[in-house]
């Protein structure tokens, strides 16, 4: 795990980093009324949970939910978050504790975050064994061909403290360097990096593991940013 995840657990909140998945979890909910009413999603293992505000967001609106992430620190903030919700640090792609989920999810660009194809193989292929028959895998990944290279700045939460984002592209893998300042005085720096994802190659993966497209969208319900890509997989029952 990078230790990039050290420094950005604290200010990940902060910043609303975390804010899409909230919008996005609701959207979600909207879409199993519309598309299947007769049908139960009661119970979901968030993946790649980060700070888990999708955790807690499901858990007050009725549903069992688990997250599973590898660092350490932003499953400090989730726990201090939601105590009531069970966090376990674990690689997404090894995790099975014998349950079986109504739905999986995987968002704020996490599988970008995810550089090398074989894990997100894997993590496919393990979805497949936690989720029940008709279950789906929730996600989205970033729209790269909107979000250009370039700089951007995030406003400060305190009046005083901020990052600056700089992102450079190499072919199909993304650079973001961060930067956090305080009155202007640079704090630390790290470096992220994406893998642009096509929804062709995402959805020969998800089949070859006997899973369907079942939604492919930018403006998916009431989440209209345009610069995500929201996709659902059904497990073929």
């Amino acid at each position: 795990m990078d230790d990039v995840y050290v420094e950005l657990a604290q200010m990940y909140d902060k910043f609303g980093i975390s804010d899409f998945s909230v919008s996005f979890g609701d959207s979600m909910l909207k879409y199993f009324d519309c598309m299947y009413p007769n049908e139960t999603f009661k119970k979901n293992l968030d993946i790649c949970c980060g700070t888990g505000t999708l955790c807690g967001f499901f858990k007050d609106n009725g549903i069992q939910t688990k997250g599973v992430d590898l660092s350490a620190e932003m499953l400090d903030v989730a726990r201090s978050k939601y105590c009531d919700v069970e966090f376990i640090k674990c690689n997404a792609s090894e995790f099975n504790d014998g349950e079986v989920y109504d739905f999986i999810t995987c968002t704020d660009d996490a599988l970008n975050h995810i550089t090398d194809i074989e894990d997100v193989k894997r993590i496919v292929k393990n979805a497949n064994v936690l989720l029940r028959d008709g279950g789906l895998f929730i996600f989205d990944i970033n729209n790269f061909d909107i979000l250009t290279p370039g700089e951007y700045n995030k406003d400060s939460f305190n009046g005083y403290s901020k990052p600056s984002l700089v992102q450079s592209r190499d072919s199909d893998l993304i650079k973001t360097d961060v930067k956090y300042y305080e009155h202007d005085k640079l704090i630390w720096q790290k470096s992220l990096f994406e893998r642009d994802y096509s929804i062709s190659k995402l959805t020969q993966i998800f089949n070859r593991e006997g899973f369907v497209l079942d939604s492919c969208s930018q403006h998916f319900l009431d989440e209209k940013r345009s610069e995500k890509w929201k996709l659902i997989f059904k497990k073929v029952e």
